[in-house]
């Protein structure tokens, strides 16, 4: 074991959460390293956001291309070098990891590789592949180790057939007819990427609705989407069980209405059933940092119950989104440098995770912030709803992609923005509006005044507002 190395922050973790934490603590001027067993970046960066959203670039131009005709072009012969997707998403996850690599450099944070277990409240072994260990030392600790893939107890992961995320974006062919188990952001880009390169996709959904956190309404107009381009939906299925034998997966599914089983066969099944976070053998237990089913306790400042040891991301028990673990380890950083005689340098407020955007990059794009509606009224609130479809957006007909909508549920007694809710091209852009009027406490009247550039598609915000009050111009 070698000598122990002082920092005033360490780091256990280098996706978004953990690479985002150590260099605002770096640039609040505190000694930091951080420690990452495989590369920086994270799941995030490596083998989920970015590399997905590569994938489904190449399917969403694909698309494209098939429909030149319709454009006045031609596109003859168009066809797909699946090998050639699949390094071109690998090639952008490997350029933002190294930019992730040269921002340690810049902000002058020490990297450390290996698997890191806590010994007591400052002290953190670490175990390289070589099985060598070392020991650092930390006035604080943030815990940012982030989750995996849930696999089903009776369909466990296997690499070949039973696929979790990160193996179904590294396939060497394209499976001719494939499951997949789950219907969250995960297996509807999955179904869209995969449908779009040839696939013949069955997609499996223990609830109502395909994304069945986001409003039904929008969850309904994404399905009507993806029965045209012959996605197959098994909605309100459960998968009793699963037999893997052979070149075939059978899996038996119940309808969770009339009890009815089917047995279904697949070339190969992606599982997208969830996370579970990695806090298992890292010596959480050993130095009475608590937990509860599996997520590290916070609090609002996310000190564990260890309070000079933090965490923040996917190991705890807030939205499992990489916007989230980043916002969360800044403030995690900020509450660091408070601590140490800097309050000068802190402005950041307290996280508001009422209206956390969320994104889904299918095709149509689905992006949402706030309450649905159904959500509202449950709540007890007198809501006002307005809509805008972009059949009636000139930027979308010009587009020629006009599916899609954007629905505001508002407040009737103040006119606060409650939720809002897109489904179309763009969607995951035009969010950030919306996002940031909720937390500013603009109302709805505020954002139907305001002059949006024509034509654009967030045209459609401004009108959506102004169809709360039954004044919107366009429909």
């Amino acid at each position: 074991m070698t000598d122990t190395s002082k920092f005033q922050v360490v780091v256990i973790g280098g996706g978004p959460g953990g690479y985002v934490a150590a260099i605002r603590s770096a640039q609040l001027g505190l000694s930091t390293a951080i420690i990452e067993r495989e590369r920086l970046g994270g799941i995030c960066l490596n083998w989920g956001c970015i590399p997905t959203k590569a994938l489904l670039e190449s399917a969403h131009v694909l698309e494209h291309l098939k429909k030149a005709a319709s454009f006045g072009l031609k596109a003859e012969n168009v066809s797909v070098e699946f090998e050639q997707v699949i390094k071109r998403s690998r090639s952008v996850a490997d350029q933002m990891a190294k930019g992730v690599e040269f921002l340690m450099k810049k902000n002058k944070i020490t990297v450390l590789s290996g698997d890191a277990i806590l010994k007591d409240k400052s002290n953190i072994e670490i175990k390289n592949e070589k099985g060598e260990t070392s020991l650092v030392s930390a006035e604080y600790i943030i815990l940012a180790v982030g989750a995996k893939n849930k696999a089903l107890p009776f369909l466990p992961f296997d690499g070949d057939k039973v696929l979790s995320a990160k193996e179904a974006m590294i396939q060497k062919t394209v499976p001719k007819n494939l499951a997949i188990i789950g219907a969250g952001a995960i297996g509807v880009e999955f179904a869209d990427f995969y449908q779009s390169m040839g696939s013949k996709v069955t997609i499996i959904e223990f609830q109502d609705h395909l994304l069945p956190n986001e409003d039904t309404e929008i969850s309904q107009i994404l399905e009507r989407s993806y029965k045209k381009r012959e996605i197959e939906q098994y909605l309100s299925y459960a998968v009793e069980s699963a037999t893997v034998s052979g070149a075939e997966v059978e899996l038996v599914l119940q309808d969770r209405k009339s009890a009815k089983k089917e047995k279904l066969k697949f070339d190969k099944v992606i599982v997208g059933v969830g996370i579970a976070p990695n806090t298992s053998n890292i010596g959480l237990e050993a130095i009475g940092v608590k937990t509860k089913n599996g997520f590290i306790d916070v609090d609002a400042k996310y000190r564990t119950s260890i309070d000079t040891i933090y965490s923040i991301g996917d190991c705890i028990a807030t939205p499992s989104l990489a916007h989230v673990a980043s916002a969360e380890g800044i403030r995690a950083a900020e509450d660091i440098s408070i601590r140490n005689g800097n309050p000068h340098k802190v402005s950041i407020h307290p996280l508001n995770y009422n209206y956390i955007p969320g994104c889904t990059y299918c095709h149509p794009e689905v992006a949402s912030v706030g309450l649905s509606e159904a959500k509202a009224l449950s709540l007890g609130y007198e809501v006002q709803i307005g809509k805008f479809p972009f059949t009636a957006s000139g930027r979308a007909q010009a587009q020629g992609d006009t599916t899609g909508m954007v629905k505001i549920v508002s407040d009737k007694k103040h006119g606060e923005i409650l939720g809002a809710h897109i489904i179309g091209s763009g969607a995951t852009e035009l969010i950030a509006e919306l996002t940031l009027g909720a937390n500013m406490e603009v109302t709805v009247r505020e954002l139907a005044n305001t002059v949006h550039a024509h034509p654009t598609i967030s045209e459609g915000i401004m009108d959506a507002a102004a169809a709360v009050f039954g004044e919107a111009i366009n429909i």
